[in-house]
């Protein structure tokens, strides 16, 4: 009897863990929350009605969360409370990275679910992509080193990675069509990895949590 409980609990914990139990598993998949709402609360992060990040401030991203790969269910509440926000049951592929975002302002806030990138860029370089997250930037033009690379990104919009040669970059974010410039940051592009810069902020929330870009490592 002794024996059985101990398979079953091995079990049990290889079912968690998303490691499976062979060909045949689920896999694991990887998640983790950027709170990118300018005007929300601290939030709790729920997986399948498991709490798993308790009173994540803006603009926090957690590490990521390995879980097994298929259908789950995600909640954010405010903190402390049983007042759910955001609630989504996406499919997670086996050996995927995913970031999920709480975005826009609490009274529209939304999940913009990004897939990343974890593979190896080619050697010398790096991959960086943008997602707009700024509820009220209108859309807006991406420039690198002064030159336009993507235009008319709407709000939510993820864009496709872009490889560069590793180095330092001069970033800025324009309403779309002028020279008026959002936001300006400088990009480290370090050889090997990949990036998301989302930008996040509002106009509205400018005193406290102004336009800003918050650059990720995918994959790590």
């Amino acid at each position: 009897m002794a024996r059985y409980f101990a398979i079953v609990l091995v079990c049990i914990a290889s079912f968690i863990a998303g490691c499976g139990g062979g060909d045949d598993g689920p896999g694991s998949a990887h998640l983790r929350i950027l709170h990118a709402s300018p005007d929300a609360p601290n939030v709790d992060v729920y997986l399948d009605n498991v709490v798993v990040l308790t009173n994540v401030s803006y603009p926090t991203a957690s590490n990521y969360l390995t879980i097994y790969a298929g259908g789950h269910n995600i909640k954010i509440n405010a903190a402390g409370t049983s007042t759910t926000v955001i609630n989504v049951s996406p499919s997670l592929a086996r050996d995927g990275y995913y970031t999920a975002i709480a975005a826009n302002f609490v009274a529209s806030i939304q999940a913009i679910l990004a897939t990343d990138d974890a593979s190896a860029p080619p050697a010398g370089q790096a991959r960086i992509r943008v997602i707009h997250a700024a509820p009220d930037a209108g859309p807006v033009d991406i420039l690198v080193n002064n030159q336009v690379v993507l235009s008319n990104v709407p709000f939510a919009a993820i864009s496709n990675y872009l490889t560069v040669s590793a180095g330092t970059y001069d970033v800025k974010v324009n309403a779309t069509g002028t020279s008026v410039t959002a936001i300006e940051a400088t990009v480290v592009a370090v050889a090997g990895n990949n990036y998301s810069a989302v930008a996040i902020g509002s106009l509205k929330t400018a005193a406290t949590n102004p336009l800003a870009l918050k650059v990720l490592i995918d994959g790590k």
